[in-house]
């Protein structure tokens, strides 16, 4: 169905059944995923623990491993081409940047990622992709 798709990933279940919706709509025409993975800065370590600045770093790399390596395990069944990028930057921001210089069909991210707000409302990134993308988005649950 489509060429070229954008797929951000946070770790979130939300994120992952994005990635498996993206991996079926590409597989019919021989489409390619974009795997996008924005570490937000300090998401992953208390910074008032006291630890050092290599620790959060490596930290940070490690939990990006995880979520990639997670993200493989959802589209490798389906034999679909796909890239992987990791992006520093605020996410709704890189995701907005990618998708043009991709010139991606269409982003399919998750309607809620990892942090959580009030209500049943798409998340803060979710809300800034959609206001701002130049392409199709979908948000899948």
């Amino acid at each position: 169905m489509y060429k070229s798709l954008l797929v951000p990933l946070d770790g979130s279940g939300n994120a992952n059944k994005a990635l498996d919706v993206a991996a079926q709509l590409a597989r019919p025409d021989g489409g390619e995923l974009y795997l996008l993975h924005v570490p937000e800065p300090g998401s992953t370590a208390n910074l008032t623990t006291g630890t050092s600045a290599d620790t959060h770093e490596h930290a940070r790399h490690e939990s990006g491993r995880t979520i990639i390596d997670n993200a493989l395990d959802v589209v490798n069944p389906y034999d679909v081409r796909h890239h992987i990028l990791v992006c520093e930057g605020t996410p709704a921001d890189i995701i907005e940047r990618e998708a043009i210089r991709l010139d991606v069909d269409v982003i399919v991210l998750g309607h809620r990622g990892l942090t959580r707000g009030e209500g049943d409302s798409a998340g803060h990134v979710t809300r800034e992709v959609l206001k701002r993308a130049a392409c199709r988005v979908i948000t899948v649950r």
